[in-house]
């Protein structure tokens, strides 16, 4: 049992150099350096939210559009940036290998956490002074918000392992299509759009991606009784269980093609 906690010692410890390491080599070290990490995306999710609040319309079938906004593009940019971010990094990370503690699992966990890490903390940093400065509501229910957080994040895990991996396997075809089909998961995912505003007999074809589940959670958390909510939290786990085991399984035969390489 000592060895074991010694070992997960020295692989956090690995992770967290890999996370720095990330850092430095993408925004250097002048000026804010890793701070980029959050003001890069709240730059733009702010940009986004006043142009559709105070330009376009401030409000989306009576629902206020920068709560809609902030909740569908930053929820669903969480686990297609993620995924984004970590496909190529086996390949380019490929000399990091010779280190006796390095393994290919902690270069793609090391590009997870440090996405999710930087999504989370812009949510939370966005929600407290968008409802500080009356931009949107309070949010009427922080469990259905952590819930849904929580199963976007575990998506974006899942996910980024098997997208990462398909890519390896296929020699990146996948990053080279990965543009038009991210756009189509981004928009499909539930961005612009509740599920109650789709016609009856399309919701179910909607409903078959967990993403919508899980934003229409954060949602009803912020909007409470004023929307109809459609999600179903057993299939969303059951999902993200089957993507993570198909993208650990795929993610062991891409570690094995590299190394024959």
């Amino acid at each position: 049992m000592r060895d074991f906690f010694r070992s997960l010692k020295i692989q956090l410890r690995v992770i967290y150099a890999l996370m720095m390491r990330e850092i430095i080599t993408r925004y250097g070290r002048e000026n804010i350096g890793f701070l980029w990490l959050f003001v890069e995306p709240i730059i733009l999710i702010v940009g986004v939210t006043f142009i559709w609040s105070y330009i376009v319309h401030r409000e989306a079938h009576g629902f206020p559009v920068a709560t809609f906004i902030y909740t569908g593009w930053i929820s669903n940019k969480l686990w297609l940036t993620t995924s984004s971010r970590v496909m190529a990094g086996l390949q380019a990370n490929l000399p990091l290998l010779y280190h006796r503690n390095i393994k290919p699992i902690d270069i793609f966990l090391s590009r997870i956490l440090l996405e999710i890490t930087a999504m989370t903390g812009v949510f939370m940093l966005l929600g407290f002074v968008f409802v500080m400065s009356h931009v949107i509501e309070p949010p009427h229910s922080y469990f259905h918000i952590v819930l849904g957080w929580y199963l976007m994040c575990w998506l974006a895990l899942g996910f980024s392992f098997f997208v990462a991996s398909l890519n390896t396997l296929t020699n990146d075809i996948v990053q080279k299509v990965w543009g038009p089909v991210s756009l189509g998961l981004f928009i499909g995912s539930g961005t612009f759009f509740l599920v109650e505003w789709l016609p009856p007999e399309i919701r179910p074809y909607a409903l078959l991606l967990p993403s919508v589940h899980n934003l229409e959670m954060i949602r009803y958390g912020f909007f409470g009784n004023q929307m109809h909510p459609y999600y179903d939290i057993s299939y969303s786990t059951s999902f993200n269980l089957f993507l993570t085991f198909i993208g650990l399984v795929m993610f062991r035969l891409a570690t094995e093609k590299v190394r024959v390489e």
